[in-house]
């Protein structure tokens, strides 16, 4: 005679205990996730409130200074000493609201996650086409992938500071964002057609750093008044959330598949 142990309704009744703790264990996990991600959406709420509040009052403020400041230079004497330290003061003035806008631009950083990466690049181009009066086009080549969520905010913090770049000092036309979602790697070029560089950027060392984090590189191509170009490149294994497919069939078929963003 066997045990009770041994009977089918036994082994039942432990497979309905393992679904449930697997179900509970599931629906914890999901309400960790869930608060995790409001707390994230109420810090990035506040942080809009702060940006929005530095730019109304303390930058439109600093602004309407400036402006003063330059009626007054304009009055006096082409070649006086005064107004030459004037418009010097004026010029630091400018680097530093410059800088202000940039760390705004910083605080301002939108919810990235996974498939909206390229509408937040698209965004964020377009805000600085707006501000700098530069055009701005993107570009993208191959099947749009979702990208991880850590490395989706690396990503995009890392090519805000190169657009901020582009559109700030390279004093150029047009500026071209491309991201390329290859089988093996997912490559994102910054282009311009400006002065080109005399020395690396502001922060290079920092985005190199960033960069190799995620496990990818970031290179700098530059020649004088023939323009810029930074390339960002990152394994599809480290970024992309499901695997590519491989083949030539669909490599042919990525590289068919373009489409580009008018800013």
């Amino acid at each position: 005679m066997s045990s009770f142990s041994q009977t089918p309704v036994f082994l039942m009744l432990g497979l309905l205990l393992a679904c449930l703790a697997f179900l509970a264990v599931f629906v914890l996990c999901q309400r960790r996730v869930r608060e995790g991600y409001e707390a994230r959406l109420r810090l990035l709420a506040e942080r809009e409130r702060v940006a929005t509040g530095l730019h109304d009052t303390l930058l439109q403020s600093m602004q309407g200074l400036i402006l003063r400041f330059q009626g007054v230079s304009h009055r006096l004497a082409a070649d006086s000493v005064e107004r030459a330290t004037i418009e010097h003061i004026l010029d630091q003035a400018d680097e530093v609201l410059a800088e202000g806008r940039h760390q705004i631009l910083a605080l301002r950083m939108p919810v990235v996650y996974g498939d909206n990466l390229s509408q937040a690049l698209a965004a964020i181009g377009q805000s600085l086409q707006e501000s700098f009066g530069t055009a701005f086009r993107m570009v993208a080549s191959g099947e749009t992938a979702s990208i991880n969520g850590d490395r989706s905010e690396e990503i995009y913090g890392i090519v805000r500071e190169v657009l901020y770049n582009a559109f700030q000092h390279a004093q150029a036309s047009n500026v071209e964002l491309e991201l390329v979602y290859g089988c093996d790697f997912f490559v994102i070029y910054v282009r311009d057609d400006g002065k080109g560089m005399a020395q690396p950027p502001r922060g290079l060392a920092g985005m190199r750093a960033r960069a190799a984090h995620l496990a990818g590189t970031l290179e700098v191509l530059s020649l004088p008044e023939q323009g810029t170009e930074v390339i960002l490149k990152v394994a599809g294994e480290i970024c992309y959330q499901a695997p590519r497919p491989h083949g030539w069939r669909y490599r042919f078929a990525a590289w068919m598949g373009r489409t580009e963003t008018q800013g």
